[in-house]
């Protein structure tokens, strides 16, 4: 009866620390399980965060896309990313199909609203850049990569331009971590916070 009795229990402590300390489930957000690291520039970066981008529309929250966010080691502040040397890479993967006039309209306006840092010629590269993305359908990825002092825009796994300078970097990413982030939430998200 002992015997038993130990066996039984035994197996349950396997058990429970088989779930205690097994890997985490792969994080998924809206049907989208973002890759646990990539490949950039021959380095292997990880996910540092990641999260959905919602819009409101006459009070409705409108679901736009996942963004992932993969750095070479865990950044959990804004202060970090900014002065990180990287590589970095976004993944933005999008719910819903999008025209060309919507990711124009979508990109101009998170630069509006969001970017906290200027320079001169900032204009001009944020055109550039926005001009780089076209049309998407429903699960479309677009891609922004970090790489020295360049900005590698990816569409839907096409490599489409580079915007050169480590200031356009620093405008882009103020759109996500700066002082007027496109959304608190999200920027909590991609800290891994």
């Amino acid at each position: 009866m002992r015997f038993h009795r130990f066996s039984a229990i035994r197996w349950l402590l396997i058990f429970l620390f088989t779930l205690t300390f097994s890997p985490a489930h792969a994080l998924e957000i809206q049907g989208v399980t973002p890759v646990p690291q990539v490949q950039v520039s021959g380095q292997t970066l990880q996910l540092n965060g990641a999260g959905l981008r919602t819009f409101t529309l006459l009070m409705i929250p409108i679901k736009i896309y996942v963004a992932a966010f993969y750095t070479p080691g865990p950044l959990r502040t804004a202060e970090a990313v900014m002065n990180s040397g990287g590589p970095m890479q976004f993944d933005f993967t999008f719910l819903r199909a999008v025209g060309q006039a919507d990711v124009t309209k979508a990109w101009s306006s998170q630069f509006a609203q969001s970017a906290s840092y200027t320079y001169p010629g900032y204009a001009s590269d944020r055109d550039a850049f926005i001009a780089m993305f076209g049309p998407l359908s429903g699960g479309g990825v677009e891609q922004v990569q970090l790489v020295g002092t360049n900005t590698i825009v990816i569409d839907q796994g096409v490599t489409k331009g580079t915007i050169p300078g480590r200031d356009f970097q620093k405008a882009f990413l103020s759109l996500w971590f700066g002082s007027k982030a496109v959304s608190p939430d999200l920027k909590t998200a991609l800290l891994g916070n």
